[in-house]
């Protein structure tokens, strides 16, 4: 575990699980009575142990995003077969979300790492067709997180491939009691709503009342959400008033999608919710391939690399 310190954020880091996040805290400004420590978790901690990349805080899609309805896509007139690794048959968030990670360079307050996908894997290795190279660096300021992203083509021909962050934050801060109305409020823009069945798009994109009531602000309370929006502009915030603690995302463009999801609040996995800045549709690849526009999907040509920047900036009121 690689441990990531500033002034007001800490961030732990699983090399092992997917260079994914196993907690992002904020330092507490003031001593608080209903929590003890110096530090707020903003996501979900994950636990020492996680063996599971579902049980981390947040971890990183590659190269792929969301689902492959049956675990399989046509490209370049060769129809992939990959290994389903969900109930549903779909292959799920990518191939890299629980490898191990190289650690190429760390200081007190960044850390670059690497995953090698080489075409000499065995299936068991690799579960994408091409060899490709995936980096992530972190970076801690005093009050912001910059994640940079990037997935290289280290394959003799062409693929499609898309990226992004699945990341659970909590509902309601745990320093700071809850009471009514007081869980986070998640306000992002976009050009609307893909129509879906069991999270796979069905056509394109429209703007309906949820994503009306998002680009104005609306408590995650009021949302059960697992849903792909298009048109994403890369802003988005979330706050919350219990505290008045909130967090903006600065996204890089391409990163032109989102998914939020956000279960009913007395299910399992009610505690959290999520805002996933993606740059590929969910099922991009067949979309893609039947000819629908505006996917998200990159191809990219042998030596070829997508990169991609998600900004997280921290503030509490007064500051």
């Amino acid at each position: 575990m690689i441990e990531l310190l500033s002034e007001h954020l800490r961030l732990h880091i699983r090399p092992d699980l997917g260079a994914g996040i196993a907690r992002f805290d904020m330092r507490s400004p003031r001593p608080l009575p209903h929590h003890r420590g110096d530090f707020i978790p903003l996501m979900r901690p994950a636990n020492p142990d996680a063996t599971a990349f579902n049980d981390l805080s947040c971890y990183i899609l590659a190269p792929w995003s969301n689902r492959i309805a049956n675990a399989a896509f046509s490209f370049a007139g060769t129809l992939h077969t990959l290994r389903a690794d969900w109930p549903d048959g779909t292959a799920i968030h990518g191939d890299v979300k629980h490898r191990a990670w190289s650690i190429l360079d760390r200081s007190p307050v960044s850390a670059r790492l690497a995953y090698d996908a080489a075409k000499g894997d065995t299936p068991a290795a690799r579960n994408w067709p091409w060899s490709y190279r995936a980096e992530v660096r972190y970076e801690l300021q005093e009050s912001f997180l910059r994640t940079h992203l990037s997935v290289t083509n280290t394959d003799d021909a062409p693929f499609p491939v898309g990226v992004g962050f699945h990341p659970f934050w909590v509902r309601s801060l745990l320093a700071f009691p809850a009471t009514a109305g007081q869980s986070a409020v998640v306000t992002m823009r976009s050009t609307g709503r893909y129509p879906c069945e069991n999270m796979l798009p069905l056509g394109p994109a429209a703007r309906d009342g949820v994503s009306d009531a998002l680009s104005r602000g609306t408590n995650i309370d009021d949302l059960e959400l697992d849903d792909v929006f298009a048109g994403f502009d890369g802003a988005a915030s979330i706050a919350w008033p219990s505290g008045g603690v909130r967090i903006d995302y600065r996204c890089s463009k391409n990163l032109g999608h989102s998914v939020i999801y956000s279960p009913p609040k007395d299910s399992p996995m009610g505690r959290l919710f999520c805002l996933e800045p993606v740059s590929m549709i969910n099922d991009g690849f067949n979309l893609l391939a039947r000819g629908q526009p505006a996917t998200g999907v990159t191809i990219l040509k042998p030596g070829d690399t997508l990169t991609v920047d998600w900004d997280i900036m921290v503030s509490q009121s007064g500051e």
